[in-house]
């Protein structure tokens, strides 16, 4: 990983700076109460203090506060707020003086960032919309907590103005500032960059400041004894330039130690949907091998998508698998195929037969409702005949064949509820995450799917970096594209610690150009190359526009392509969403995209998302087009 050569300086008010190696070493602002960060010790950008949300209140330092080792202790109505401090890291805890339920716990302090026009608002997982917006006022509590409680499609389509989820980069002037957690063990961690509220008569968002909020919860209910600490997530905060600063904060992630490397292959979800049967899977695998099998040097990875299974939860072959997916795998591998397969652990349909036979297997009060299949319940991988359950089907699926799982909907798991332990849905999440690991086994792959991504990292292979590439009731088409690439450039840091996979690209239908487009695209991720139409219907040309030498090699290099203005210079107010710009703007997409694209080899590309020709360093780029700079 590539190191800034910017200086991080953090240090209380009274202590030396201790950053790398500091441009001017001295001692960081006596003046200041908190913890001081900035680009030296010159400078103090932020000055952070912690605070709580105790049984339904915030709450707030009422008075000095004390050096306690690294790191402050503050007196405030429901006891001491900590401040605790592990080199570069930063949480806030609460040491109460009596019982409490704490909900959140929170950095928080004015910021000082010259020139600042936007910030990224990153969702809670690989479907929510994800992207750069303008600086604004900041939300009043309401609409925070709102926002943290949102879950399943409410969140998926958020317009991003209220919170970024596990990270942000700010900037837009000389120098950037990226403030993330790096660990998410109790916690759904948050932050928030904007302008305090207007006053009267004062209606001006930069006169007023920009604070910035670094958050551990808002959803959660945790018991806090008296006396005794509870603490939030880590944080890192730094400023810099914004390539660096996104390479520091990936190196700083947790993350799986895999030794996968991006494959190719073919993926039965975005034409078949769940109509997919053994025939075409077969007939699909051939068609596979003759389209993208000679431009690629590995094995192709045939993946069955959703469809195969009995029910959601019920994780068995039905009737259109006749060879059951052992025979299908044992034919199709020795046919030189790799194979994977689609299942969605952690959820059962409410009328399968695992939710009707197993109701005490269920986390209580915790649903999530499918657009197609309805309500489904969620498992409750506390109870340890479900950790059982999971072990054996997980075992059974990898001992069929499969050593690629595609795990889906995994964001299903993290919602709060009643379960056999008394745990955060974070908590509930990371268990369930370390079941399959550890079921899986260290030779099989595991794609995570619809997962947050701070959280899944410990145990991935790959993962999914952004909303599908098609959706069943719309097909395919344009506006799904740059919804893509908008993610995959606010998700620059895991795809440096992960896979990214960044869905297939779309040949049927579409035309040429758009065909390149998504095309460069899934090159940007450089995680993954899998086709997904039904290759028995198309044309071998429409192959030949998409897998070009230059593409494929990208998407298979292991490394994502750098989004090098990440924040353009008109950043929008809000986020739209793909689906509003289907069915409201005719397939044009209202995303807003970072246009030069820098390549691992140091290749640049441009995308061209608008519906206009745009003239990029001369070269001229047609309206929904891509051109590889000279």
């Amino acid at each position: 990983m590539r190191r800034s050569l910017l200086p991080l300086c953090l240090g209380l008010s009274i202590l030396a700076c201790d950053g790398e190696t500091p441009a001017e070493p001295g001692v960081c602002d006596a003046s200041l109460e908190g913890v001081s960060v900035g680009p030296d010790c010159a400078v103090a950008a932020t000055v952070l203090r912690p605070a709580a949300r105790v049984d339904g209140a915030w709450v707030r330092p009422d008075g000095p506060c004390t050096a306690e080792g690294e790191g402050l202790r503050c007196p405030s109505a429901a006891g001491a707020l900590l401040l605790e401090r592990d080199g570069a890291r930063l949480r806030a805890g609460l040491e109460p003086d009596a019982p409490v339920t704490v909900e959140a716990l929170v950095l928080e302090g004015p910021l000082a960032l010259e020139g600042a026009t936007g910030w990224i608002s990153n969702g809670f997982h690989s479907w929510s919309q994800s992207g750069v917006i303008a600086l604004g006022t900041l939300p009043d509590d309401g609409a925070l907590l709102e926002a943290i409680g949102a879950r399943g499609d409410t969140e998926v389509l958020r317009t991003g103005t209220e919170l970024s989820w596990e990270y942000t980069l700010a900037g837009g002037g000389e120098t950037a500032m990226l403030a993330g957690a790096v660990g998410s063990a109790r916690w759904r961690p948050w932050v928030q960059v904007g302008y305090a509220a207007a006053e009267d008569g004062d209606d001006e968002e930069p006169a007023r400041g920009l604070t910035l909020r670094l958050g551990s919860g808002g959803i959660e209910r945790v018991a806090a004894a008296a006396g005794e600490p509870l603490f939030g997530e880590p944080f890192r905060v730094a400023f810099g330039a914004p390539e660096a600063l996104m390479a520091e904060h990936a190196a700083a992630l947790p993350a799986y130690d895999s030794s996968a490397e991006a494959e190719a292959g073919w993926n039965s979800w975005y034409e078949l949907w769940d109509t997919v049967d053994e025939e075409a899977v077969r007939a699909n695998a051939a068609r596979a091998e003759a389209l993208l099998g000679p431009r690629v040097d590995e094995p192709l990875r045939i993946v069955v998508d959703d469809g195969w299974q009995r029910a959601w939860g019920d994780w068995a072959p039905n009737e259109k698998f006749p060879s059951g997916l052992d025979g299908l795998a044992a034919d199709l591998s020795a046919d030189g195929f790799r194979m994977g397969v689609w299942l969605a652990p952690l959820l059962a349909a409410e009328d399968s037969d695992l939710a009707t036979e197993h109701p005490g297997w269920l986390v209580g009060g915790a649903t999530y409702q499918h657009a197609k299949h309805g309500t489904m319940r969620v498992l409750d991988v506390t109870n340890p005949e479900v950790e059982a359950h999971l072990r054996e089907t997980v075992a059974r699926i990898v001992g069929w064949g499969y050593d690629l799982l595609k795990i889906d909907f995994l964001f299903a798991g993290s919602f709060e509820g009643e379960r056999t332990e008394d745990v955060t849905g974070m908590e509930a999440y990371h268990r369930a995450l370390s079941i399959l690991r550890d079921a899986a086994g260290d030779d099989a792959l595991l794609l995570t799917v619809g997962a947050p991504g701070l959280a899944s990292l410990p145990y991935s292979d790959s993962w999914r970096v952004g909303g599908d590439i098609a959706l069943e009731p719309f097909g395919a088409g344009w506006a799904w594209l740059p919804n893509q690439a908008r993610s995959l450039a606010a998700r620059y840091p895991y795809c440096l610690r992960v896979l990214c996979d960044a869905d297939p690209p779309i040949l049927r239908d579409l035309p040429r150009a758009e065909v390149e487009a998504g095309a460069w695209i899934v090159a940007f991720s450089g995680g993954a190359l899998f086709l997904s139409d039904d290759l028995r219907d198309l044309e071998d040309e429409r192959a030949d526009w998409a897998l070009t030498e230059p593409r494929v090699e990208a998407a298979l290099s292991g490394a994502p392509a750098w989004p090098e203005d990440p924040f353009g210079v008109d950043p929008p107010r809000r986020l739209s969403n793909a689906i509003g710009d289907h069915l409201s703007r005719g397939g044009a997409s209202t995303h807003v995209v970072p246009r030069v694209w820098r390549l691992p080899d140091g290749r640049r590309v441009v995308l061209n998302a608008t519906e206009s020709p745009v003239t990029v360093e001369g070269t001229e780029v047609p309206a929904r087009g891509t051109v590889v700079l000279p």
